[in-house]
C-alpha cells in the first residue's frame, strides 16, 4: 500500500483516484470545492461521475497539507490554466521522495511549456521523481472498468516503472515510454484536432473527411513533436494515434462536443459558458498555433482551428481554405 494524493477533483482524477484505490493503496484527493469533497466522502463524485460507487479508501479534502502528509505519489490533474500555481502551492508539502505526475493534457498559458516542464521549474529538486500520463482515456469507461491502456513517460526509467506499477491492473494496462515530449505534445495537440473532429460531424462531411483529418491532424502533431525534440513514432502509439482516436470519436469527449456545437452556428463563448468542465484544446490551439509560427512548423488545421476559435472565421471558409491549399506530395 501506498499512500497517494490525487490533486483534483474532475472526473478525470476521480477516476485516477479510483483506480489507485482499487489496486489497495490509500488515496486522499485534493477539492477546490467543498461540496465535491463531501461528495468524495460520501463515496460518489455525483457532478463529474455520477452512478460510479468510489471505494472506501477515497477520501476528499480541501486542504493541501492534509491531502500531501505522508504522499508518496501526487497527481496532478488540475485544468492547465491552474496547474503552475498548484505546482507551487505543493512545493511546501511534499516529501522529497514524493514522485510526481501530470495527468494534464495542455500548455501552460503564460510560458507555452508544458507540463512536466512546469513541474521541473516549480519544484527543480524533484526533478528525477517527475512523469506524465496520458493515453486513449475517457474517464466514465475506465471508472466502469472498461478495458483501456495508457503511457507513463519520464526521462529516469525507475520513476516510470514504479508508477505503472501503481497504476496497472486487470482493465487498466500502463505502459513507459521515455519520450516525455512527443507524449506530452500528443496527448495535447490531439485535442485541437478532436475540436475539427467535432466540426466535421457536426456539419455531416462523412467518413472520408474525418479519416483524412485524422490523418493529416497527426502529421501536424508529429511535426510539432519532433520540432520540439520528441518522436515521431511516439505520435504513432497510445498517446497521439490512441488518443486521437478516442477524443475524436467518443460523445463523451468535451473538445469534440467543442466542434459540434460550432457546426451549428453556437459562439464559442457560449458553448464553454454552459460547459460543466474545461475543454482543453481551446487555450491549447491558440499556444500550440504561437508554437507553430515561432519554430516554423507547418500547422495548416491548427491555423485554421485558431481563426475559428480565435478570430471568429467561419466554419465553411476554414474547410475551404483547407481544401484548397496548394497541391504537394503527401510525405
Amino acid at each position: 500500500m501506498v499512500k497517494t494524493a490525487v490533486i483534483g477533483c474532475g472526473a478525470w482524477g476521480t477516476t485516477l483516484a479510483k483506480i489507485l484505490a482499487e489496486n489497495g493503496h490509500e488515496v486522499c484527493v485534493w477539492c477546490h470545492d467543498t461540496a465535491i469533497a463531501a461528495q468524495i466522502n460520501a463515496r460518489e463524485n455525483k457532478k463529474l461521475l455520477a452512478g460510479i460507487a468510489l471505494p472506501q479508501n477515497i477520501r476528499g479534502t480541501t486542504t493541501l497539507s492534509t491531502a500531501l502528509d505522508g504522499a508518496r505519489l501526487a497527481v496532478i490533474v488540475t485544468a492547465s490554466q491552474y496547474f503552475r500555481q498548484t505546482a507551487v502551492q505543493l512545493k511546501q508539502y511534499l516529501a522529497r521522495d514524493c514522485l510526481l505526475l501530470s495527468a494534464t493534457k495542455g500548455l501552460d498559458e503564460t510560458t507555452g511549456r508544458r507540463m512536466s516542464e512546469v513541474l521541473g521549474e516549480t519544484l527543480p529538486a524533484q526533478r528525477q521523481n517527475i512523469a506524465v500520463l496520458s493515453g486513449p482515456n475517457i474517464s466514465r469507461e475506465i471508472a466502469e472498468q472498461k478495458v483501456s491502456a495508457a503511457v507513463i513517460a519520464s526521462g529516469t526509467k525507475a520513476t516510470a516503472e514504479a508508477i505503472q506499477k501503481l497504476f496497472n491492473n486487470h482493465y487498466f494496462r500502463v505502459y513507459t515510454n521515455d519520450d516525455v515530449i512527443g507524449v506530452e505534445i500528443g496527448g495535447t495537440v490531439k485535442n485541437i484536432i478532436a475540436i475539427a473532429a467535432g466540426i466535421a460531424d457536426g456539419l455531416g462531411l462523412g467518413n472520408n473527411a474525418k479519416a483524412a483529418l485524422l490523418v493529416r491532424g497527426m502529421v501536424e502533431i508529429a511535426r510539432l513533436a519532433v520540432t520540439l525534440g520528441g518522436r515521431a513514432e511516439t505520435i504513432f502509439g497510445l498517446t497521439g494515434m490512441g488518443d486521437l482516436i478516442t477524443t475524436c470519436s467518443s460523445s463523451l469527449s468535451r473538445n469534440h462536443s467543442v466542434g459540434v456545437e460550432l457546426a451549428k452556428g453556437r459562439t464559442l463563448a457560449d458553448i464553454l459558458g454552459n460547459m460543466p468542465a474545461v475543454a482543453e484544446g481551446v487555450p491549447t490551439t491558440k499556444l500550440a498555433h504561437a508554437l507553430a509560427q515561432k519554430t516554423g512548423t507547418p500547422m495548416p488545421i491548427t491555423a485554421q482551428m485558431y481563426a475559428i476559435l480565435y478570430e471568429n472565421k467561419p466554419v465553411p471558409a476554414a474547410v475551404q481554405d483547407l481544401m484548397s491549399r496548394a497541391l504537394k506530395p503527401e510525405y
